[in-house]
């Protein structure tokens, strides 16, 4: 599986409070009880949202991989005494599987090889585990399609994915695919004044946090 784009552990770090609304929606979204569940989380960055399914969900241990170094050692700092695993890596570690539950913020559209991931996914989650991913840069999306045309080059992106084709490799990975919308609350304004495109408005913004950046839910079947 190659990356040829991951945001760093400054980006990370800048972006972690905007980050949080997205965590909580996503926990309000999923039709699980994660206490006492092995839970993955592909492409974690600092490890931030591990921490809070530690301290505000009750997961068993979690464990995280990125390919930022500098990350990781942030994530592994952070952690503490929490029950928490940090590998520097592109795919899932050797060695690690059995997780029930599976999360990722913004991942797929950065893949060259959607296929290995799915699969690499696929055989890392228990019979009946459920693999949640929230994608938002996808051809659906003409503001991101947009951001995607002006940044694919400088930042060696691979080419934008439409959902039902990301639906479609998942599917032939063996997954049962369905896809939901964000249960947003707020949506916080300072972020995209400073660290985005501040010549869009806010309905835009709106709009697309609560109907063009999706989570996706692939199930392993039991």
């Amino acid at each position: 599986m190659s990356t040829p784009y991951w945001r760093g552990a400054a980006e990370d770090e800048a972006m972690q409070d905007e980050h949080g609304f997205i965590w909580k929606a996503m926990l309000d979204t999923i039709d699980a009880d994660l206490a006492g569940k092995r839970v993955l989380d592909a492409g974690c960055n600092r490890g931030g949202f591990l921490r809070l399914l530690v301290d505000a969900a009750g997961i068993a241990d979690g464990y995280g991989y990125d390919p930022a170094s500098g990350a990781i050692a942030d994530a592994r700092r952070l952690a503490r005494d929490r029950p928490l695993s940090f590998e520097v890596a592109s795919t899932v570690p050797k060695g690690w599987g059995d997780f029930e539950l599976a999360f990722s913020h913004e991942v797929l559209y950065l893949l060259e090889d959607l296929g290995a991931h799915a699969s690499g996914l696929f055989d890392s989650l228990k019979s009946g585990g459920a693999y949640f991913a929230v994608m938002g840069v996808h051809g659906g999306s003409a503001m991101m399609a947009a951001w995607h045309a002006a940044s694919a080059a400088e930042l060696g992106l691979p080419r934008l994915y439409e959902l039902d084709e990301v639906a479609e490799v998942f599917e032939g990975a063996g997954f049962s695919v369905s896809v939901a919308n964000l249960k947003l609350g707020f949506v916080p304004v300072g972020a995209h004044r400073h660290g985005h495109d501040h010549r869009r408005d806010l309905l835009t913004w709106l709009d697309y946090y609560s109907r063009e950046k999706v989570l996706f839910r692939f199930t392993r079947p039991s």
